[in-house]
């Protein structure tokens, strides 16, 4: 329903820039088919205060988002009243690249925070989809995933604060700027994938990293996934320790390669393959290529190759934005991701292939191999009637399979169509009224995000 004319006089009052009505602005932070009717842009943290205690007193609900990429992951909104736009909200506030510490506001794009620290030879470890595109808010409020995750973590691992408007238009501080910060409860670990419906987040303090002198990238190719599968556990029950272990099935590496110089791509051409990267110095490398070249031919590989000397970053860049691409090539896709033990991701990526060849879908198949997490792509050619349904059925049963498995199981991206007779979140869990209190605490008038989290929270 449209927010009425003097509604939208109060908030331009609240605000120094002007707020948007027109049709192309709006629509940027349409979700599901429900459109803002207005966009506002603040400059500051005490401008989004002033935003939110607007919206709560007028009932308004509010979309936070800064590129967009993300905003398709979750439940339809309950309600979708104003856009809230964090691009202003860009600035690095703080680096100390002795001690490995960043502030950020929310809205700084990760490829410029990316840029900053490279300049000292750091970086953070956030190699995510739609990486030149995504801020590093919205990557954290859906706690996005980076292959990079094996070596270093995830968001939670190396962020020590932030803070976040919260539903009631207080601005909170949780955390700090040092590392070793033990001082009460980490509210922002409450904030990390929540989807921005217990606050919204402001700035972010970070970890930083070192970056590597040298990292070499070694591919072994497989006819069967449990010979790729039997080389990842022979590297992780190792002294080995790699930065990434990604698996990629034939159509994965497809999509991969399709913006690749052939050079990069060599390796690439098998059913399974199971790329591993490693960094050191050179004589480290050499030792790696050694170590992994041995152990892929016990595994039984079929092929093997090495990329040791300048590091092909496009071909990292094709496995990060697996996702991007997929959706970019058929804006159909449907994609489907599991969280489970290590030993669980070959039963999870067959039962899933199973199922996409019963209803006729073409899909592909990825994973964070050494981490737990399987990815399938359904990718319905543009002439199937009734795509929507198939994928919805099949999204369902592997919903449920990955339960099975032990793990678990959602579905991050797929077309509103889809959504309407599958549960994204999956089956609600014993700590959904844990959840259900949180909100309560943090949003009590359901104006962040509203419906779009677990449960509809």
């Amino acid at each position: 329903m449209p927010v009425a004319t003097e509604k939208l006089d109060a908030l331009r009052a609240s605000v120094s820039r002007p707020v948007a009505t027109d049709a192309a602005a709006c629509a940027r932070f349409a979700v599901d088919g429900l459109t803002p009717a207005a966009v506002v842009e603040p400059t500051d943290a005490k401008e989004l205060v002033e935003i939110v205690r607007w919206a709560r007193s007028h009932r308004a609900a509010l979309i936070p988002a800064t590129s967009g990429c993300y905003l398709p992951i979750g439940n339809p909104p309950a309600a979708a009243d104003v856009g809230v736009s964090l691009a202003r909200l860009n600035r690095v506030l703080a680096y100390d690249p002795g001690d490995l510490t960043l502030t950020v506001e929310a809205g700084a794009p990760l490829a410029a925070v990316e840029a900053t620290l490279r300049e000292q030879k750091q970086f953070l470890p956030a190699m995510t989809a739609y990486f030149e595109r995504a801020a590093v808010g919205g990557l954290v409020a859906v706690n996005a995933s980076s292959p990079l995750r094996f070596a270093y973590g995830t968001w939670r691992d190396f962020i020590v604060g932030m803070k976040f408007v919260s539903g009631e238009g207080k601005l909170v501080k949780t955390g700090g700027r040092v590392v070793k910060n033990v001082a009460g409860y980490d509210l922002s670990k409450l904030l990390i994938g929540s989807l921005g419906t217990l606050g919204i987040i402001t700035e972010i303090n970070f970890k930083c990293f070192p970056r590597p002198a040298q990292t070499g990238t070694f591919i072994a190719g497989f006819k069967e996934l449990d010979a790729a599968l039997k080389l990842r556990d022979l590297i992780v029950h190792s002294v080995l320790q790699p930065t990434v272990i990604e698996l990629l099935d034939s159509a994965a590496a497809r999509l991969v390669t399709s913006a690749l110089p052939a050079a990069e791509a060599a390796g690439l051409n098998n059913e399974w393959m199971l790329l591993v990267a490693a960094s050191g110095v050179d004589t480290v490398i050499a030792r790696y290529q050694q170590e992994l070249e041995a152990r892929a031919r016990a595994a039984g590989a079929a092929s093997f190759v090495a990329h040791t000397g300048e590091h092909p970053d496009t071909l990292w860049a094709g496995v990060r934005e697996l996702i991007a691409t997929a959706r970019e090539k058929n804006p159909a896709a449907t994609i489907v991701k599991t969280t489970l033990p290590l030993t669980g991701i070959g039963p999870s990526l067959a039962k899933t292939r199973q199922v996409a060849a019963r209803y006729e879908l073409p899909c592909a198949a990825s994973a964070h191999a050494g981490s737990g997490i399987a990815y399938i792509y359904l990718l319905p050619p543009a002439e199937m009637a009734d795509a929507a349904r198939r994928m919805a059925q099949a999204a369902t049963e592997m919903v449920h399979a990955g339960n099975n498995l032990g793990g678990r199981t959602t579905v991050p991206w797929c077309p509103t169509e889809v959504k309407r007779d599958v549960n994204p979140w999956g089956p609600i869990r014993d700590d959904f009224p844990l959840m259900q209190k949180l909100k309560a605490q943090f949003d009590p008038d359901r104006i962040l995000n509203p419906g779009r989290f677990v449960g509809g929270l």
